[in-house]
């Protein structure tokens, strides 16, 4: 048996032997009468609301711009592992795969360079193929994604033209102690475990989490239900999909002293994938390997201040290091023995990121509210693949911003200016206001986008057999304007919303072709789109249904003299059934369909051409059962159960042939175990 198999069935063992020995364990008592866990709770509830571009934490209804937020209960149905699996069911995100550069996305017809990923308010640094690899980040101690459209550059600088999506990891104050742990198993070869501990004495929050994921690669003529062989010496060793291995460390510690909460952490991830070449002729005996190793290392240091009279203030310092080598070797297939290919073969890419980032209200008088910040970014970026070892890019940036409030309405004006050490960057503002009444709520906003070429953009020299591929040290930053009008209305069992919304993109960078085999990043494009979304939910006894819509039209204009391609419309549905058969057991499905898409593409005959990707459907289905004293929960899922594996481009243009986005490993089955056993007695 491979050993690979025992990890489930071990953890689960270890789990249930070490339960009775917590003391008090209990799904139903009461929290002690303690004032110290009491305001410590207080503060940790505040802190759990809706963060992401408020002043502190706020309802989501009450938040100044429109939030999509998805919780940890939806990850489970889903069977995600990781952001990768569940943004394939999120209206309006496109995700493809690369085999050896990992998941990259698309929002609202932009690139994942357009899009702000951050970890608990800190941006993640670490792009190859100018996107966060999303599978990369895994969703075991993750309590809730909250997704904005539009640009946040008054708060959070450069990268955010399409959205921002904000990661953030779980708190559970609801336990004196408590230890869960997860294991899952999907039938393409996945298997991941996790388990994680948390206490909550005398003010004090600690947790640890830990998880290991992986994957023993897939091929299309791989089995149904795959076990978890490695394919070391035969044909079968190449693989569509890379086999990967990736262990995560989460730790976090929050204490309170006095009004402030004080909150170090500490993230980190090792993934290994290895990339298997196909026996070489005429004997076999022999192949090329690649093997690309990964590590992030994140560190912070949070604190918020609450003062008695409503005023906060937060600030935080982090330090990223993101480290990512090639190894290039040959492997012998008779013993498996390796050695290593020349030096131009192998690469190593360092990235180390410090950044800080503060704001606090400042005066106030009536209704009105005036906050300032900084935020500082410093980026070191070492590689092979550089036009010159080392390159620095360092942004510091002041901004401000003034809050009205009455009973019904919220208005809020924010304006940042930065200096950038290689750009010259322009003043950013950002209009802000909500009106309600009653259940109504009327949004609108107006902000403007920016973001400066990436150090590997600027400096990235790639040249081997297959590839040529060059920065441009002459490229200008992007900028964009956003607006958007929104509308919503929700009762107890009714919820309605839609937006209305308009982006226009300058200078958008890419990748050109230079008609002699090499590519070079340019400014060459112009980019607007504008659309509708719609959403609407309906809560009965035991139904639950939540249906949502989006028509975005979209054009791009190549060179700022060009001709544009001819204005484009892509259209989504989604639909998502939940039904309660009891407390203890709940069945449900999710639908996607995704209509033709555009995107720009380089070809051998013209430098840019538009294609159309043909429109497919994506379709989940769960059944999740939990025992009465909610210690355990099983969750099975048919994933994909269209079999969607890759997306075909289609051109007008018969002397190319369609290019595919590879998207995934086709219908599959997950079953997730999840066990927990918590004190609520000191």
């Amino acid at each position: 048996m491979n050993p690979h198999s025992l990890y489930p069935a071990l953890c689960l063992l270890v789990l249930t032997c070490f339960a009775p020995s917590m003391k008090g364990a209990s799904a139903a008592t009461p929290l002690a009468d303690s004032s110290l866990i009491e305001m410590t709770n207080r503060l940790f509830e505040i802190d759990l609301a809706t963060v992401t571009g408020e002043a502190s934490g706020t309802k989501e209804q009450d938040a100044m711009r429109n939030i999509r937020t998805i919780r940890a209960a939806e990850f489970a149905k889903l069977g995600a592992h990781s952001l990768r699996d569940l943004m394939r069911s999120q209206l309006n995100f496109d995700i493809s795969q690369d085999p050896i550069l990992g998941a990259a996305m698309k929002m609202n017809g932009l690139g994942g360079r357009s899009v702000n990923v951050l970890v608990d308010g800190v941006p993640l640094t670490g792009r190859m193929n100018d996107n966060i690899d999303l599978s990369q980040i895994t969703l075991d101690n993750v309590d809730r994604i909250e997704i904005i459209d539009g640009p946040m550059a008054v708060e959070y600088g450069t990268n955010s033209l399409a959205g921002t999506i904000n990661i953030i990891t779980r708190t559970d104050i609801a336990a004196v102690a408590a230890m869960e742990a997860t294991v899952q198993y999907e039938s393409v070869g996945v298997q991941s475990q996790s388990v994680g501990l948390s206490s909550n004495r005398k003010g004090r929050h600690h947790s640890l989490h830990l998880s290991r994921y992986y994957f023993d690669g897939w091929s299309p003529s791989d089995a149904n239900w795959d076990g978890f062989a490695d394919h070391l010496a035969d044909s079968t060793r190449t693989q569509l999909w890379n086999p990967k291995l990736q262990h995560t460390l989460s730790w976090k510690t929050q204490y309170h002293v006095g009004n402030w909460l004080i909150k170090p952490r500490f993230n980190g991830m090792f993934e290994r994938i290895d990339n298997k070449g196909a026996p070489r002729q005429p004997y076999g005996q022999t192949a090329f390997d690649d093997r690309y190793l990964t590590q992030r290392w994140m560190p912070t240091l949070e604190a918020k201040h609450y003062g008695p009279d409503g005023s906060t203030w937060e600030a935080f310092v982090s330090y990223q290091r993101f480290w990512r080598s090639r190894e290039a070797f040959a492997t012998d297939l008779t013993n498996l023995e390796t050695s290593p290919l020349e030096n131009e073969s192998q690469d190593t890419t360092t990235m180390h990121s410090f950044q800080s980032r503060g704001s606090g209200d400042v005066w106030g008088i009536g209704m009105l509210k005036v906050r300032m910040g900084w935020d500082m970014n410093h980026q070191t970026l070492t590689s092979q693949r550089m036009s010159g070892a080392t390159k620095t890019m360092s942004d510091a940036a002041l901004f401000a911003q003034a809050l009205w409030e009455s009973n019904r309405f919220r208005g809020q004006f924010g304006l940042r200016k930065a200096y950038n050490t290689q750009f010259a960057a322009p003043f950013l503002p950002s209009i802000l206001g909500r009106w309600k009444n009653g259940p109504q709520r009327f949004r609108v906003s107006y902000a403007k986008g920016f973001r400066a070429p990436s150090l590997k953009e600027l400096n990235f020299r790639f040249v081997d057999v297959n590839h040529s591929l060059y920065g441009n040290e002459n490229l200008v930053p992007e900028t964009s304007h956003f607006t958007q009008l929104a509308y919503d209305w929700e009762d107890e069992r009714v919820a309605f919303s839609s937006q209305i919304f308009a982006n226009f993109v300058r200078n958008q960078i890419g990748l050109v072709d230079q008609l002699d085999g090499t590519f070079r990043y340019q400014n060459f494009s112009q980019f607007q789109s504008q659309g509708l979304k719609l959403n609407g939910q309906v809560q009965l006894n035991r139904w639950q249904l939540h249906a949502a819509s989006s028509w975005i039209s979209s054009q791009q204009q190549i060179g700022a003299s060009g001709e544009a391609f001819p204005r484009f419309s892509a259209i989504e549905c989604a639909t998502r059934l939940e039904w309660s058969k009891s407390k203890s057991v709940h069945f449900g499905t999710s639908i996607r369909w995704i209509g033709p898409t555009q995107r720009v593409v380089s070809s051998d005959l013209e430098s840019i051409q538009q294609q159309s990707t043909e429109a497919y459907s994506w379709i989940d289905a769960h059944i999740e059962w939990s025992d009465p004293a909610a210690r355990w929960r099983l969750t099975a899922t048919a994933k994909n159960i269209t079999n969607v594996t890759a997306i075909v481009g289609a051109t007008n243009d018969a002397a190319h042939s369609p290019a595919a986005n590879l998207m995934s490993w086709g219908r599959s089955f997950n079953l997730r175990v999840q066990y927990r056993i918590e004190s609520r007695t000191p």
